[in-house]
């Protein structure tokens, strides 16, 4: 297995095309550019971050960084399909009635929730070929075979940032965006910069596609999630990193939001007892023995007692059943999605033992 030695892209396909200066050489002239074009002190797209790897490396990980995901990892075949492929394109997401929610939270960045789908905005930095070969110059296997001449800056006690998620946060973007449509959604939704044409993004991303399982980091060997999931897999095994025991993100800002969608089961449930108690008294009040009698003085009210406590008992057999079908699919899916987990991930160890 060899090791990288430039960039996941060439420097002709590169997006961004700015110079950056030396930071540990700023006022020295032999740290600009020979080409006499001017150079730049802060990564592309965020003039407020300086080029000390220290400086780098916090927005990184600000941008790129999923401590919860990276957690819950061991735990997340049980909530959904362990798959980086496993990611739809922007405009099947718009097919299947989801919102493309641009976010700057990297926890967010694929995850889905009812009628819409949190994407985040590519980082201009991520563009550009100089800024991978100084920063996030990859440890493991070569997507290209590239040299450079662009020197890393190494800084004493600098800490280095994971390159495999950086990596694995770009191939998302070689499956949400594979046609025009798709590229003309992510412009519309200000996920990657307006100047940008359609083939030359093609050529360009089309070097993230490629890249297997085995150079991404462990959040992106899962594509998309679906919130809920994630909420209870958050509940369940309690990670150090999330910020409530309760949701991994909550979906409810306001509490007249969480009353308005708690108001119909409540209602329903109210309405359903109701219904079942009523009709039980009405059973309970009607004479069983009378019912069948063919000795009786009044036969239209036998009949009427016979039609009241027929219906009442089918209104109770089908309160009855309407609650074994709510309380018995979910948890009918909930077995399957143990399940398909248990299997999903007998096969991945099958496909790992064949490979080693």
């Amino acid at each position: 297995m060899s090791t990288y030695v430039s960039a996941p892209f060439p420097s002709s396909c590169a997006l961004n095309r700015e110079l950056l200066r030396n930071p540990l050489g700023a006022n020295d002239d032999s740290s600009q550019p020979q080409s006499g074009e001017k150079s730049i002190p802060y990564i592309p797209g965020n003039p407020a971050v300086g080029l000390l790897p220290n400086e780098v490396h916090d927005q990184l990980s600000n941008e790129l960084a999923t401590p919860l995901l990276d957690e819950l990892y061991a735990q997340l075949w049980l909530v959904a399909r362990k798959s980086g492929h496993h990611i739809d394109a922007l405009h099947t997401q718009k097919v299947k009635g989801r919102a493309i929610i641009p976010t700057e939270d990297p926890r967010l960045h694929l995850i889905w929730n009812r009628n819409k789908i949190y994407v985040k905005p590519v980082p201009l930095c991520l563009l550009n070929y100089e800024f991978w070969v100084r920063y996030l110059q990859p440890q493991k296997r070569a997507l290209s075979e590239n040299t450079s001449s662009v020197p890393k800056i190494e800084e004493p006690n600098a800490s280095v940032f994971d390159s495999s998620t950086a990596i694995g946060f770009m191939r998302s973007y070689a499956f949400l965006v594979k046609s025009p449509l798709d590229f003309a959604i992510a412009k519309e939704s200000y996920l990657i910069p307006t100047d940008i044409e359609w083939i030359e993004w093609s050529i360009f991303i089309n070097h993230f596609r490629v890249v297997e399982d085995d150079s991404v980091a462990k959040r992106y060997h899962y594509g998309q999630l679906r919130l809920s999931r994630l909420n209870w897999a958050v509940r369940i095994f309690c990670p150090k990193s999330t910020r409530t025991r309760w949701f991994y993100e909550n979906s409810y800002w306001s509490t007249t939001e969480f009353m308005e969608r708690a108001t119909f089961p409540l209602v329903f449930l109210f309405a359903s007892v109701s219904i079942a108690l009523s009709s039980m008294q009405v059973v309970l009040a009607v004479p069983v023995d009378r019912l069948w009698s063919h000795i009786s003085d009044d036969h239209e009210l036998q009949e009427m007692n016979r039609a009241f406590w027929l219906f009442s008992i089918a209104v109770v057999s089908l309160w009855l059943l309407t609650w074994v079908l709510l309380l018995g699919i979910p948890l009918v899916a909930l077995c399957w999605q143990v399940f398909w987990g248990f299997r999903n991930r007998e096969e991945e160890q099958a496909r790992d033992t064949s490979t080693v």
